[in-house]
């Protein structure tokens, strides 16, 4: 770790607190070397379940005050304010949210910038079912695709037309349970691979015999899932925060790769326990999510290539109403997790 700036290379904060403290002089500090821990808080994007497994262990190990964090956040989900509204309000530091979310919030601030993906590889998958299974781009051609949102449409084009295929497709509007896909409505679900194929699993189902998740990312459409947002601004003024708020992070997951069961645990009986989370479906969807935390072929959590930001990403947006998308280097600053992972 790099030496605090405000006292000599040969001496860090933390090495002259734990000094202190041991000659018992810790009370006796002048005000002018009393550090307080930096307030950041996030608004999540959903509700405190097993998603946010880092943050948990991060908090209950302690790794974010051993930074010089004071860390909170506001829960996510379908009765909460967006968080890019509460960013803005000034009531939060980070907000995690979704890509075409962030670029209409741009379009009204340009001082927002993205940070960091939770998701290089993004958990939006495409499942099917045996009987007709969706692999890969050309098992779209013709098919009935269950879909949530007018943005489903959008991706499947793009990956129809980046494979050379004619856009022939069937979209039908469906809700967040895979009932219909299993009701025969269509032949492809847009789903999330850590989330409804668990239900197909608790059916009795079996992944690559009775049904089949075929990640969006692999049939090339590639997005990272989930940004963390703040203001340039904030960025300029606190990276030495920023950086110190990453390294907690990451080594919350790197804690949490070891053994799903833990932050399943924490966020069943703590930090999500008024939503009656089931312990063996939050053990699923962290072991599931665990690889999504890094790019295929990378080992950096939470890092991904700016130039999908040039890529599909911009051509998402524009294809959903975006004309002018600005490019990656004025969207995104992976500075302060570059350095937080080259500290680790």
């Amino acid at each position: 770790m790099p030496a605090d700036p405000i006292f000599s290379p040969m001496l860090s904060r933390r090495q002259l607190l734990r000094a202190s403290a041991a000659a018992g002089l810790a009370t006796v500090l002048p005000a002018s070397l009393a550090f307080a821990a930096t307030p950041l808080k996030l608004a999540m994007g959903w509700v405190p379940n097993v998603e946010h497994a880092g943050v948990w262990i991060a908090l209950e190990q302690g790794y974010y005050a051993a930074e010089g964090i004071d860390f909170s956040y506001s829960p996510g989900g379908p009765n909460a304010p967006d968080p890019l509204v509460v960013l803005e309000s000034g009531k939060a530091q980070f907000a995690a949210s979704d890509w075409l979310p962030f670029i209409d919030a741009y379009g009204k601030n340009s001082d927002l910038v993205i940070l960091a993906s939770a998701f290089p590889t993004s958990p939006a998958a495409l499942l099917s079912l045996a009987k007709k299974p969706v692999r890969e781009p050309k098992d779209l051609v013709g098919a009935r695709i269950l879909g949530q949102t007018p943005a489903n449409k959008t991706i499947v084009e793009i990956i129809l037309r980046n494979a050379g295929l004619p856009l022939e497709y069937t979209m039908v509007p469906t809700g967040f349970s895979p009932e219909p896909l299993l009701a025969g409505d269509g032949d492809a679900y847009f789903c999330f691979a850590t989330n409804q194929p668990i239900t197909l699993e608790k059916m009795g189902l079996t992944e690559g015999k009775d049904f089949f998740v075929t990640l969006q990312d692999s049939l090339g459409y590639k997005a990272p899932g989930g940004v963390l947002v703040a203001h340039k601004s904030f960025v300029k003024e606190n990276r030495a925060a920023i950086v110190s708020y990453f390294k907690a992070y990451i080594k919350g997951w790197q804690e949490n790769a070891k053994d799903p069961k833990v932050a399943a645990e924490l966020a069943v009986n703590k930090f999500g326990a008024d939503l009656g989370l089931d312990l063996d479906q939050q053990i699923r969807q962290n072991e599931l999510q665990i690889p999504l935390t890094k790019a295929a072929g990378s080992d950096k959590l939470f890092w991904f290539d700016p130039a999908l930001v040039d890529g599909p990403m911009a051509e998402v947006a524009r294809l959903s109403g975006h004309e002018n998308v600005p490019p990656a280097k004025d969207l995104i600053d992976l500075g302060p997790l570059e350095e937080a992972l080259a500290a680790g």
